[in-house]
């Protein structure tokens, strides 16, 4: 029997790949380089916003140039990059450039791995090779697994020219022709827990899963991952959505929140940012520049606060000090916990 090692986010594994380990750090850049894609999996848990969509995203943030890529990996010290979709490939001259463009700022240690669904063949696994690829994961139509030829050619290619290779897809049901060429090819598999999104929601409502309490993974869907922990002599990974919220966003966000966090931004233990803001009252003269004038006269210094469009945010321990003079000029003032992210979502308001 396969020996394994869990966590109490419900992941667990006998192998993780090189990308694994960093993903799990929350070091990882996930670079979304296109919502398009030829497949329509009934499982596919992409937002409206990037499902179908030929967008760039580097993490949370919309990239539009190579610049945008490389700012936001400085932005959580990212040690690696996975590259995923929608389909990569049908961006393959994009994705090479990025690989490229990550290794000449990063230098060789930067681990990078790509997701697909299309069989490369070996001219274009070459050449994502000779950019600089480390690491590949191939992700099979599932609606027809009888015919695997392809992939134990792709997986073998592959690790021929010197990648980590193996196969993910979601935690559905077994798959034994799918675990046959991952052990024939020596290759790895991950397993993700099936999630509810509000886009297949629909479709895995109308085909019997079920959403699990206070969690958007399926009912059953560790079960499943778990008979392949029974399986010998296969390298297995299994990664949780409770894993993916509790560890690598909390991490990659608190990476972010270290590196790009103001003076007077307070992180907090979850990679959230809290701060003041003060929305200056528009009535009797008291204005935005009225509100900064007074700030000078309490002797606020210029490194606490700063102007974000037409309200000033600032140190919270500041503000909650000086709310009775602010309020006096009709000032609206609130404490904000926030993502690191640019245009960030506020998680929670509070009025002082």
């Amino acid at each position: 029997m396969t020996e394994w090692t869990s966590d109490f986010t419900g992941s667990f594994y006998n192998y993780l790949s090189p990308g694994c380990k960093i993903c799990q750090q929350g070091a990882s850049l996930v670079l979304f380089v296109t919502g398009l894609c030829g497949r329509d999996c009934f499982y596919c848990p992409l937002s409206d916003k990037r499902r179908g969509k030929d967008v760039v995203y580097a993490n949370e943030r919309r990239a539009n140039a190579t610049d945008d890529i490389i700012d936001e990996a400085y932005a959580i010290g990212a040690l690696g990059t996975g590259i995923t979709g929608g389909e990569p490939l049908l961006k393959r001259d994009f994705v090479i450039q990025s690989i490229r463009a990550l290794k000449k700022e990063f230098g060789e240690d930067h681990h990078i791995h790509l997701y697909t669904g299309v069989s490369p063949g070996h001219s274009t696994l070459n050449k994502l090779r000779q950019a600089g690829l480390d690491e590949i994961r191939f992700h099979p139509d599932l609606s027809n697994t009888t015919h695997l030829d392809w992939l134990d050619k792709e997986l073998t290619v592959a690790k021929s020219l010197g990648m980590v290779a193996g196969v993910e897809i979601p935690a559905l049901q077994p798959w034994p022709a799918l675990i046959a060429v991952v052990r024939k090819s020596n290759a790895f598999l991950n397993l993700n827990q099936l999630e509810f999104s509000e886009t297949n929601q629909c479709a895995l409502n109308k085909r019997g899963f079920q959403s699990l309490e206070f969690c958007c993974g399926a009912v059953g869907s560790e079960d499943v991952a778990k008979e392949h922990f029974m399986i010998n002599d296969i390298k297995v990974h299994y990664c949780s959505s409770r894993f993916k919220d509790a560890v690598q966003l909390r991490e990659r966000l608190k990476r972010r929140a270290e590196r790009t966090a103001r003076s007077f931004d307070l992180p907090t233990d979850d990679g959230t940012l809290i701060v003041g803001t003060i929305e200056p009252s528009k009535a009797d003269g008291f204005d935005l520049d009225y509100t900064l004038k007074l700030l000078d006269t309490l002797r606020i210094p210029n490194d606490m606060y700063c102007i974000v469009g037409d309200q000033v945010e600032i140190a919270g321990w500041i503000l909650s000090d000086i709310t009775e003079e602010l309020k006096d000029i009709g000032c609206n003032l609130n404490l904000v916990e926030r993502y690191p992210i640019e245009d960030g979502p506020l998680l929670e308001m509070i009025p002082l």
